[in-house]
């Protein structure tokens, strides 16, 4: 349950980062779904409503994600169906179910960093760059370390089809995923991002670097690097062991993916 005692509610984008800084434990309110989840009782909320942020579009060789777009704007972009075999949408189409994400907000899902989200490892294969008011536009990697409190602004992503893939493993379909991956080649070069360790998405630099020198020939060490370079933990959802054991497979099946 939501609880709050009082709510600002900012016009534009400079006041609502004036407001940000002025109440630093004030959470910005975007969809809301997951604040509503907790139980804690916030001395003041920063409504993002109405910033007329909500658009979804194509412009300059690029598409421009509002950071109060939905999940299901972008699930229903016809061009985004097309971008990269539909990455991105496949990236969000599988969160829960279609009220939810006719609420939950592309920003707020980004912003929060979440350690299980589907749509970073997609964003991270597709280069997308984040604008936030304070930082200006970067790297949607580098947002990943960003710790400055700002508002993100929008998400863009260069039109640039190359072959990316991603997948998520869940117990059963809409429940969180236990582990999530994706992976780009770009010419002989590959990147490979794992995320649900339950960390937050991250390079495989060893893995990446294997592919990219050995090709398909490397898919056995890649997968066996992937699975010792980044750290891997349990949860309620799946052991430590299980992770490891299942990325290894989950590598196999994104380089065959992608190098089709």
């Amino acid at each position: 349950m939501l609880a709050f005692l009082k709510v600002l509610q900012p016009k534009t984008v400079e006041e609502a980062f004036e407001m940000a800084t002025k109440n630093k434990t004030a959470p910005m309110l975007a969809g809301g779904c997951w604040l509503r989840l907790g139980r804690r009782t916030w001395p003041a909320v920063i409504d993002m409503a109405g910033l007329d942020l909500r658009y979804v579009r194509e412009e300059d060789n690029e598409f421009v994600i509002g950071a109060m777009a939905t999940q299901g704007d972008v699930e229903r972009f016809e061009p985004l169906k097309q971008f990269c075999g539909g990455v991105v949408v496949s990236g969000v189409k599988e969160i829960l179910g279609v009220q939810f994400r006719n609420m939950a907000t592309m920003g707020g899902s980004v912003a929060s960093k979440f350690g299980f989200s589907d749509i970073i490892p997609a964003l991270l294969a597709v280069h997308a760059d984040v604008v936030t008011f304070k930082g200006g536009r970067m790297s949607i990697q580098d947002y990943m370390n960003y710790r400055e409190r700002d508002i993100l602004v929008e998400i863009r992503i260069p039109n640039n089809p190359v072959p990316v893939a991603i997948e998520a493993l869940r117990i059963s379909r809409g429940d969180f995923p236990y582990l999530t991956g994706s992976i780009r080649r770009d010419g002989s070069q590959y990147e490979v991002y794992i995320g649900t360790r339950p960390g937050a998405p991250q390079l495989a630099t060893q893995a990446s670097s294997v592919l990219s020198a050995k090709g398909v020939d490397g898919i056995a060490e890649a997968a066996q690097l992937a699975s010792e370079e980044l750290v891997y933990q349990k949860n309620s959802h799946a052991s430590k062991e299980y992770r490891v054991e299942m990325v290894k497979s989950m590598v196999r099946r994104l380089v065959k993916e992608v190098a089709q």
